[in-house]
């Protein structure tokens, strides 16, 4: 801990600084610096917030965990909002939706990528069907080399890779239940 009169180092039990005799203290409200390794140390942001906020933000970083959560949660309101509005003169509601929530995306996949230490121009492997989307969702799928490193007891971030991988795929497959029966009889 540093102090914050003279910035000597001093350790991090001392309440006074051994060389000014000033008061030590940390501030909560403050984020915490790792001496370690000199980068600050990162505060939890909700995941909707962080997707929402940052809509037309095309730089910066987007953790695994966080775009995951907002982009599982915005396509089932995605799913609700058309289930209210078929057929009725609504649909411009989801057309609009539709259209932020593209936006959205697109800005956060970037972000997402930038986690993973890619360039956001991946992002236009979408572009190519089916292989460059797949390639695309692969990198999404990524961790990033610090989140590889940090042990965490929470059991969603300390969820190992293969785990992740079936929860995407299982989360799929209820869609594609869900929704291949409706393609195959032409209701949707």
């Amino acid at each position: 801990m540093f102090c914050t009169k003279c910035g000597t180092k001093n350790p991090e039990d001392a309440t006074f600084c051994y060389k000014c005799g000033n008061e030590m203290y940390t501030d909560k409200t403050r984020p915490m610096v790792d001496d370690t390794t000199d980068e600050i140390v990162a505060e939890e942001v909700n995941p909707l917030i962080d997707f929402w906020t940052n809509i037309v933000n095309f730089e910066g970083k987007m953790n695994r965990h966080n775009f995951w959560v907002a982009v599982f949660i915005m396509a089932l309101i995605n799913i609700v909002i058309v289930a209210i509005s078929y057929g009725t003169e609504a649909m411009i509601l989801w057309y609009l939706y539709d259209l932020f929530f593209l936006i959205a995306t697109l800005s956060a996949s970037v972000r997402r990528l930038h986690d993973v230490n890619k360039s956001g121009a991946y992002v236009l492997l979408n572009l190519i069907p089916l292989v460059g989307q797949v390639a695309l969702l692969i990198m999404l799928l990524q961790e990033n080399e610090v989140d590889k490193k940090k042990v965490v007891d929470d059991p969603i971030n300390n969820m190992d890779d293969k785990d992740f991988y079936l929860t995407v795929a299982v989360f799929v497959g209820i869609i594609l239940v869900i929704l291949l029966p409706l393609l195959i009889n032409g209701t949707l």
